[in-house]
């Protein structure tokens, strides 16, 4: 012990030295968005190994209960495809594919999280791609590089996604306010709308990124701000977000074309 203690004051320059830069390097990748961007991209490529790793440990202590899950997630997809509820098959006319790919690392504490999966470039993930699981939308592809991706998720502050109300196609925004991981908030709905608690949310398919009508949540609470003339809808998810594993990268083709047309018409 006084080895380690001597050890110590000789070095406590040093030690001191790395504290203060480990302690600058968060406080940047904490509230600069730039930096954090960078920071998260370098994270994501060194860690990913060790991220991978963690998961093969992990998932073969939880096999069991993985398999539950996609028996689970094949049954919600076949019962929506019998009872013909949902066409997130379809974007109108367009058809699309989906890449599957593996959960290897899900941050849910923060406000600004992350998802890293097992796919990257070699599997045709690539930059803003929107990811799906079988029970709503994940988030949106960050970064990628050969053999993993990161996912700015659904409980990121900063991510905002196009959203409707399923009976009557009164649109609004979808986000996360950071509280509880199964509730969002879809806001700019304008009191026109015949809103009720129960009522179901689906993406609005106004843009290149997720296929509309993709089932996302039902309304569980309704607020009418003072002096707005907009709801303020909290809504509950049905997917579960701190409990992810199987995922699918949404391909849609002639993306870039309907970025364009989008794009002209704002």
């Amino acid at each position: 012990m006084q080895k380690l203690l001597n050890s110590i004051l000789r070095n406590r320059t040093l030690l001191l030295f790395i504290l203060l830069l480990a302690l600058s390097l968060r406080y940047i990748a904490r509230n600069q968005n730039y930096q954090r961007s960078n920071f998260l991209a370098l994270n994501n490529a060194t860690l990913a190994p060790f991220f991978e790793a963690r998961h093969q440990f992990f998932s073969y202590l939880s096999r069991n209960q993985h398999n539950q899950q996609l028996l689970e997630d094949n049954q919600y997809l076949l019962e929506k495809l019998i009872n013909k509820q949902s066409k997130a098959l379809l974007l109108d006319s367009i058809p699309f594919e989906v890449i599957p790919a593996q959960v290897i690392r899900n941050s849910i504490q923060l406000n600004y999280n992350h998802i890293t999966l097992n796919a990257g470039n070699k599997s045709g993930i690539y930059e803003e791609m929107g990811i799906i699981s079988a029970k709503g939308v994940v988030g949106i592809v960050h970064n990628t590089n050969e053999e993993t991706s990161s996912v700015i998720s659904l409980l990121n502050k900063t991510l905002r996604i196009n959203a409707k109300l399923k009976k009557s196609n009164h649109f609004g925004s979808l986000y996360w306010n950071g509280n509880s991981p199964k509730d969002m908030i879809l806001s700019d709905v304008p009191l026109a709308a015949n809103v009720q608690v129960g009522d179901t949310i689906a993406t609005g398919g106004m843009s290149a990124i997720f296929p509309k009508d993709i089932d996302l949540g039902v309304v569980n609470e309704i607020i009418v701000p003072k002096n707005d003339n907009y709801y303020q809808l909290q809504i509950s998810l049905f997917q579960d977000m701190t409990n992810l594993n199987y995922v699918y990268g949404v391909v849609i083709p002639n993306a870039e074309t309907i970025k364009e047309m989008i794009s002209d018409n704002e």
